[in-house]
């Protein structure tokens, strides 16, 4: 399909304007993301990875989001280009309002880019809390785990071994008690036969409260 067509598509599904304003609302949204009006007339191969994601998300403002789930926006992009689809978002995010809601690996992303943060292992939430507090002070040994496994440009630094050992569990058939447990340095007997309980670490008056799900904490 072409450009035009890909970014019409949910206009017509949820709407029924006329051929003229929907030409006008593609042309509007291809400027939003920085390609020009003719770009509705061609076809996705003739676009680079960069472009292509401006496509996407020109398609996902559509129809006027008020939230927008963003999964793994820059995983594909080369660095360079990376920085110009996060400006974007940016720029989109404080234009219209929006609320991202960001599914990433990329930890740098996520601590630049979010305000709060989940840290999910094998479908559950294991931690979530502002950034600020989960990448100062995680409390999860997943999250410690996730955090110690990002590479820094220090020669000096010696990464921690053997933070995390094993395969990671069937998401079918989950491991008893704490989903992590088989893979945890610190996994005490309770681990493998109870649930962790949900612990409120901190507060505060204008942010989200701490949280997380280990049998370790305050202990």
């Amino acid at each position: 399909l072409k450009i035009g067509t890909i970014i019409a598509e949910p206009i017509l599904a949820h709407q029924r304007p006329g051929r003229a304003p929907l030409r006008a609302r593609v042309a509007e949204l291809l400027d939003i993301v920085g390609l020009p009006a003719g770009a509705a007339e061609l076809y996705p191969h003739e676009f680079s990875g960069g472009q292509r994601q401006r496509i996407a998300i020109a398609r996902g403002l559509a129809i006027n989001p008020r939230f927008m789930v963003l999964d793994e926006p820059i995983s594909a992009l080369d660095v360079s280009i990376r920085a110009q689809v996060l400006n974007l978002l940016a720029d989109i995010q404080q234009r219209f309002g929006l609320t991202y809601l960001i599914i990433a690996h990329d930890l740098a992303l996520v601590e630049h880019f979010s305000t709060t943060v989940a840290v999910m292992y094998l479908g559950a939430i294991v931690e979530t809390g502002p950034t600020e507090a989960v990448f100062a002070n995680p409390a999860h040994p997943y999250t410690r785990a996730l955090l110690a496994s990002v590479p820094r440009p220090d020669p000096d630094h010696r990464p921690q071994a053997g933070v995390i050992h094993g395969e990671i569990a069937s998401a079918l058939a989950p491991p008893p008690g704490c989903k992590f447990h088989p893979r945890c340095p610190l996994a005490i007997d309770r681990c493998r036969h109870d649930v962790p309980a949900v612990t409120q670490l901190s507060t505060g008056p204008n942010i989200a409260s701490h949280w997380a799900a280990c049998h370790l904490i305050g202990t």
